[in-house]
């Protein structure tokens, strides 16, 4: 990004939103041995992207993770960084089946989700970590929100250009999915957590998923300080109004001085 670290931009963007945790960095690196020449990665197995993230997010010194598809144990996290191939049995939608009423509707809702690894493997491992102490330039910036703190982030990205936010939810492989739109198309991504998200990546009730490339990063850093005046987070309410009491609770004329 010109000019700017990107420790300053995490620092802006939990200051404009009040993030309780950390904005995370997703790379995707062509092979896995590139991870032995990154200084700090901890190599993970048996491990989920989702729960990669949710130790970046959460836990930011022990959070800078590597693995690879042979590590992370899910195989539409896989597919969807491109890891592998998609198999064939995750393209034509056996996996969807506890979720959809037959099969053609289980194709239908897979071909529904981006997936990287439709058009083979195109990388070897994935790293994962805190923003501000990625090892590597990042391929994605996630970012886990609440609802108002994902419009205030709607909001700056809409001041360029007045474009808005369009995005399909499948409420299936949400964060994989929402990376490799991020990756392969350079959109922004406003998504909800999956069910494995909130079994194995801890992601709360009130948790929304917000996925962007770095290319977009002083794009909303522009749209952050521009909106300030009129859109500062926490949103104010509306103050300029009468209060009115029920009669019985006011005090009465002999009562007041």
């Amino acid at each position: 990004m010109s000019g700017r670290s990107w420790k300053d931009f995490s620092e802006l963007i939990r200051k404009a939103t009040n993030m309780s945790t950390y904005p995370v960095s997703i790379s995707l690196m062509k092979d896995a041995a590139s991870l032995l020449d990154l200084p700090g990665v901890t190599m993970v197995s048996n491990t989920a992207l989702c729960h990669m993230i949710a130790r970046a997010r959460h836990h930011r010194e022990d959070g800078v993770l590597g693995a690879s598809a042979l590590g992370i144990r899910c195989v539409w996290a896989d597919a969807a960084l491109g890891l592998i191939q998609t198999p064939q049995r995750l393209a034509d939608g056996e996996l969807n089946r506890d979720f959809v009423r037959n099969a053609a509707a289980g194709k239908k809702l897979q071909d529904s989700m981006y997936m990287l690894g439709g058009s083979g493997a195109r990388y070897g491992s994935v790293v994962v970590s805190p923003l501000d102490l990625s090892p590597v330039e990042p391929n994605a910036i996630v970012l886990y929100v609440s609802p108002a703190q994902a419009l205030r982030l709607i909001i700056a990205f809409a001041y360029d250009k007045g474009e808005t936010v369009v995005t399909e939810m499948t409420g299936q492989a949400s964060v994989c999915c929402a990376i490799a739109k991020v990756v392969d198309k350079g959109q922004m991504v406003v998504d909800l957590p999956c069910i494995g998200d909130r079994a194995y990546g801890l992601a709360g009730e009130n948790d929304i998923i917000v996925a962007f490339p770095p290319s977009m990063a002083d794009q909303l850093v522009e749209g952050l300080k521009a909106t300030e005046r009129s859109a500062s987070y926490p949103f104010k309410p509306f103050m300029r109004w009468p209060v009115i009491f029920p009669p019985e609770m006011e005090p009465r004329r002999p009562e007041l001085p």
